[in-house]
């Protein structure tokens, strides 16, 4: 059964809600969690956030009528955050230098939330690869193609979650609208994952409790996703307004600039 099939179930807006939700959540967490006192599991809550907007990434690229533009929204805001991160972090931090090299290191400077630029990266990447799919291309637009994904692999690993999701947005490319193989797949792959984890906690010792592992290497968690990608009716939902269509890229960067702050100002760093 395929996602369109699903008439009773959730629409894409009101998932994405509920991904906002969890991803404040997420980001709370991760910056104010010692001072709020949190529970390690709270790690494990937002893991479906990521995973759920490349899904939607992908149907996305299949709906648009116009992937330039909704490549190039994607790849402003993902300049704008690294604007928002790199200004941050020159306010706020004495050096940028590698802790072990003690070189100069950029992912120091621009170290941050950014999901838009993984966004963006994915999106080119699936771009690639579906170009050489579906369209007639002579050898050397081919080898452009080519050239151009082994290139853009590396931008996707070093982007924030690259590693994994592109892995995720491979798993929903090539599985789009089939529920029962994209759930095969996802969890195959975080099971490998979890295995990782174990591993790592049987044969590395002074690493803490398997509980600590768990809730710090928790990218298993994806998992989660697979409730939500199922109960997608296929609906965009919401009442089509501009603002419902933007909401997600004005709000990213506004709650992290506040959580940065919070976290700042609890921290004395102002």
């Amino acid at each position: 059964m395929t996602q369109s099939e699903h008439k009773v179930g959730l629409s894409s807006f009101t998932l994405k809600i509920i991904a906002i939700i969890f991803m404040v959540i997420d980001h709370v967490n991760s910056y104010l969690g010692e001072f709020l006192h949190l529970p390690a599991w709270t790690s494990l809550l937002g893991r479906f956030v990521a995973p759920l907007f490349v899904f939607f990434l992908i149907e996305g690229y299949f709906y648009t009528k116009n992937k330039t533009k909704y490549f190039s929204r994607l790849l402003v805001g993902g300049i704008l955050m690294y604007a928002i991160n790199i200004g941050h972090n020159i306010l706020t931090k004495d050096t940028f230098n590698h802790p072990i090299t003690g070189e100069f290191d950029v992912f120091q400077l621009i170290q941050g939330q950014n999901i838009f630029m993984t966004l963006a990266f994915i999106m080119l990447f699936i771009w690639l690869i579906d170009s050489m799919r579906v369209k007639q291309l002579d050898l050397k637009q081919k080898l452009f193609c080519s050239i151009a994904i082994v290139l853009l692999i590396p931008f996707i690993l070093m982007s924030e979650g690259g590693m994994y999701e592109i892995v995720v947005a491979l798993i929903f490319y090539f599985f789009r609208g089939n529920f029962k193989k994209i759930a095969i797949s996802m969890s195959i792959f975080c099971g490998l994952l979890l295995g990782k984890t174990l591993f790592t906690y049987f044969t590395v010792t002074g690493i803490g409790t398997l509980y600590q592992l768990l809730t710090f290497s928790n990218e298993f968690m994806m998992i989660s996703v697979l409730p939500f990608i199922y109960l997608y009716n296929g609906q965009r939902g919401g009442s089509n307004k501009v603002w419902q269509k933007e909401l997600f890229y004005y709000f990213y960067p506004v709650h992290l600039i506040i959580i940065y702050l919070l976290r700042d100002y609890l921290s004395g760093v102002f």
